[in-house]
């Protein structure tokens, strides 16, 4: 299934430049029963894509129209019967109109009228048309639309816009190559021949339809879901993306289809690239949820069911505690009892007569903001000498013969970050100890990650996931293994450190 689609891709893309993309997307849409709204200024092939689509199905009845304000009913439903007037019924001819349509395209949809776009609203939603005092039931398989305006909020539009569950933006042509391949081609075909072997037949629809529900929603997609959902609702506070609940099943149906079409059984990060397509509303809010989706599922899909920001705090944690046991993690200074009370050495000269003299400042004033006196060595207060440590550990003296100022540093035994003399074996042993621990953590964590990533990487060929996406999630999965390596190489330089 996943070459004829390939194949049947290819066939229906056929010189439309820069289009391939929205035409994958267009009929994984029509393949899933989701309905496809194609937005775009005039001359950007939205027709054209719509018609190639067309040919990609086994279709008996196509209904296309191009509607306007002054558009009525019987164009797009049929017309009445004068004979079922005559027998005082109101019925009409829907043969070869919309409700008789098994592929439909609406272009310019929003600017039909009111009583059009109500009739619609039941058709799209329910496939059903009341034809009178009948209820026909209407065999539409695949509905497109198009249009080069976005209906506003609260214009009564919201309810059949949220029905069309894939939004795609259709540009023009930007590469320059293909601009110049456009200038001297020949006008596109709408309809390109297409093996009959590899259309998508009716009974084909139904069976895949069914099994598409069988595909499975593991719990890191899931995950991915909730994160996207929050971001949406609450992370820009002067603009909030609404998605309704309907819109969100269907998208989870979509990106089943594109698992199912891939030949997979469960969905998987690549198909989540698809809610780009799916969660905006106005043009607006596409940056918004391109970064939201992205980011989710960058940050939480790949991430999911990993230790690995708890083992680093932990590492962190014993990268600490191995630090306290090897190095002076702050400056000790060399203490003196004097008359029971413990101060610090330092030496000052605020004149020649006191030049190189020893003093003693009482180790319980460093840090506080009080003016005292230094002692000699006997303990004996200099009172020639105002001391004051201003709340920090750098000592200043006034006074001397002179009245002069300076500022004095007791003297430091062992600097901060200088190594220690000694450290006991049983603290080396401990700390290995931990540290073996946590790299057995690692590594069985690494091995789960590694095994999650490999299965996505396997899945990364999709025709429904445009290769800059597919690129970002293989950066993403290298840039995850590589924060494990990077925890792997600390543990083995904190075990050196323990060893040296």
């Amino acid at each position: 299934m996943k070459a004829r689609i390939h194949t049947l891709i290819s066939a229906i893309s056929a010189n439309m430049y820069e289009h391939e993309h929205i035409i994958a997307l267009s009929l994984l849409a029509g393949a899933a029963g989701m309905n496809t709204f194609l937005y775009g200024h005039p001359g950007t092939a939205k027709s054209l894509i719509s018609r190639r689509i067309a040919c990609a199905f086994e279709v008996a009845e196509y209904f296309e129209y191009l509607m306007n304000r002054f558009s009525t009913p019987e164009e797009i439903f049929g017309p009445v019967s004068i004979k079922a007037l005559k027998e005082d019924q109101y019925i009409r001819k829907t043969e070869h109109y919309l409700p008789k349509a098994d592929f439909a395209f609406l272009d310019e949809i929003w600017k039909a009228s009111p009583a059009i776009l109500n009739t619609l609203l039941t058709l799209v939603n329910e496939r059903i048309f009341k034809n009178g005092d009948m209820i026909q039931q209407v065999p539409l398989k695949v509905l497109m639309s198009a249009s080069n305006e976005i209906p506003e909020p609260n214009q009564g539009l919201d309810a059949l816009y949220d029905r069309f569950i894939l939004r795609l933006t259709v540009p023009p042509i930007e590469q320059t190559t293909n601009f110049h391949a456009l200038l001297q081609a020949k006008p596109a075909r709408a309809k390109p021949e297409v093996d009959e072997a590899l259309k998508i037949k009716k009974h084909e629809l139904a069976e895949w339809r069914n099994q598409i529900h069988e595909v499975e929603l593991p719990a890191y997609v899931l995950a991915v879901f909730d994160e996207i959902k929050q971001r949406l609702n609450h992370s820009y506070e002067d603009h909030q993306v609404y998605v309704s609940d309907r819109r969100w099943q269907r998208t989870a149906y979509l990106v089943k289809a594109a698992a199912f079409l891939n030949e997979r059984s469960q969905v998987q990060l690549n198909d989540l690239f698809l809610l780009k397509h799916c969660l905006w509303n106005q043009v607006e809010d596409v940056p918004l949820v391109n970064q939201a989706v992205d980011s989710a599922i960058l940050e939480t899909g790949l991430a999911f069911d990993s230790e690995l920001e708890t083992l680093t705090i932990e590492k962190e944690t014993l990268e600490q505690n191995i630090l306290n046991s090897f190095y002076y993690t702050d400056d000790v200074y060399e203490s003196y009892l004097i008359r029971d009370k413990e101060y610090l050495r330092a030496v000052n000269n605020l004149d020649h007569h006191y030049k190189d003299k020893v003093l003693y400042l009482e180790l319980n004033k460093m840090g506080t903001k009080k003016d005292f006196f230094a002692v000699d060595e006997s303990g004996e207060e200099i009172r020639g000498i105002v001391c004051n440590f201003n709340g920090s550990r750098m000592c200043t003296l006034k006074g001397g013969y002179y009245g002069l100022e300076e500022t004095v540093s007791p003297y430091i035994k062992h600097s901060k970050g200088t190594t220690r003399s000694s450290v006991a074996s049983e603290v080396r042993i401990d700390l290995l100890q931990q540290l073996k621990q946590l790299k057995q953590k690692l590594q069985a964590d690494v091995a789960r990650m590694q095994q999650h990533l490999e299965t996505e990487r396997v899945a990364l060929d999709s025709p429904f996931v445009q290769d800059v996406d597919i690129q970002q999630l293989q950066q993403g999965m290298q840039q995850q293994l590589e924060r494990y390596q990077l925890q792997m190489q600390d543990c083995a330089r904190l075990e050196q450190l323990c060893r040296s």
